[in-house]
């Protein structure tokens, strides 16, 4: 038994040498077989998944559809529409026919509009006409001037003198890639729709900035407050403390002279009148 068990032992080692040595053969066969490459900078394209992912922007996808701007407030008046409801409804709702005045796609949908509040700059100049979606309507028929609509669907119910457009084109992309705007700009928030009076991360914001000024969807500006208005402890003058930089915004929206923006950041709480400006002012 003794013996066997010897005769098992030295058979084991044997195996395990060669297996060493076919190892260290295999090593030096490789090693002598490569070739020294050389190593220079170059651009690394990082797979999705590693990249920095851009802002997305579900936040403001629901206002997307809800709200839009008339740049020029003295064409309102030529818009269509709501004359009367069926039967000479006050107020309509989806199912329901309305009578609608002026120019009216026969095909496809479109929305039916309620005007808000103007936006005006700090100096009280006309910038434009906020207008909120109340529902989406069809055309029925038409005589004259007068066409009959259909309403699909409604967020609020639909009244006399309600305006009637076709639906915006404009679309978001899922995300967007922030960035600086090209040219050095400077403007303010000049109101929060909804009424709100102070301002935190991923609220909408309006701005008296817009394509005129070189804002693209995708611009980031940075929001400066003003700082307070202390008096000198020895001279008792007035001064003006100097201005803090208090978040981000990116635009999404842009006008003619307006532009809708989400706060991506904000280390103070936001207000109406605070300053808006590329990184670069």
């Amino acid at each position: 038994m003794a013996a066997k068990q010897h005769a098992y032992r030295r058979a084991l080692s044997g195996l395990l040498l060669s297996a060493v040595v076919l190892v260290s053969i295999d090593a030096t066969a490789w090693e002598r077989d490569q070739k020294v490459i050389k190593l220079s900078p170059q651009v690394r394209t990082l797979p999705h998944r590693e990249a920095i992912e851009p802002i997305a922007l579900e936040e403001a996808r629901a206002f997307l559809r809800e709200h839009r701007v008339v740049d020029d407030t003295e064409a309102l008046q030529e818009l269509a529409y709501v004359v009367a409801g069926d039967d000479r409804r006050l107020i309509s709702g989806a199912g329901d026919r309305l009578y609608v005045r002026g120019v009216v796609p026969h095909h496809g949908q479109v929305g039916i509009y309620r005007q808000s509040e103007p936006y005006l700059a700090m100096d009280g100049t006309p910038l434009g006409l906020e207008l909120i979606n109340v529902g989406i309507a069809r055309h029925v028929s038409s005589e004259g001037d007068i066409a009959q609509l259909e309403v699909v669907s409604s967020h609020q119910e639909v009244r006399v003198n309600d305006i009637v457009l076709p639906l915006e084109e404009r679309e978001l992309s899922r995300e967007f890639m922030p960035r600086a705007p090209l040219n050095a700009v400077e403007g303010h928030v000049i109101a929060v729709p909804g009424d709100v009076r102070f301002i935190g991360r991923f609220q909408i914001v309006a701005l008296d900035l817009g394509t005129l000024d070189g804002l693209q969807a995708g611009h980031v500006l940075r929001v400066n407050q003003q700082g307070e208005l202390i008096n000198d402890p020895r001279t008792q003058e007035l001064v003006q403390l100097p201005s803090t930089e208090a978040g981000s915004v990116m635009v999404f929206k842009p006008y003619d002279r307006v532009s809708y923006a989400l706060v991506t950041q904000a280390s103070r709480i936001l207000e109406v009148g605070d300053g808006v400006g590329s990184a670069t002012n």
